[in-house]
């Protein structure tokens, strides 16, 4: 706890730590707002329920998966999800006491 309390007492002032947190508390909830729409927006993942049935489930579209609009929206809710973490841990790195 000392070693990252000094880190952080050399690498960021106070008054730039308050406005860094602000401006990454502000990101991080519209980002968090578009990964709720991103998600919303998603169809829900019933693979492999037909098989049960003996119903087919590979489509044309299930082959072509890739260029989806499902495949863009799973792929930004990943990206969305990584980087709200990666920015509340940058939060918290500035919220130690200068």
């Amino acid at each position: 706890m000392d070693f990252l309390y000094l880190t952080s007492a050399a690498l960021i002032d106070y008054d730039v730590a308050n406005r860094l947190r602000i401006a990454i508390a502000i990101i991080t909830g519209l980002l968090a707002i578009g990964l709720i729409a991103v998600v919303v927006m998603q169809k829900p993942v019933t693979n492999n329920i037909g098989t049960i049935a003996g119903e087919e489930t590979q489509t044309y579209a299930g082959k072509n998966k890739a260029k989806s609009k499902e495949s863009i929206l799973r792929k930004l809710t990943i990206a969305l999800g990584i980087t709200i973490a990666v920015l509340a841990i940058f939060f918290f790195i500035t919220y130690l006491e200068v």
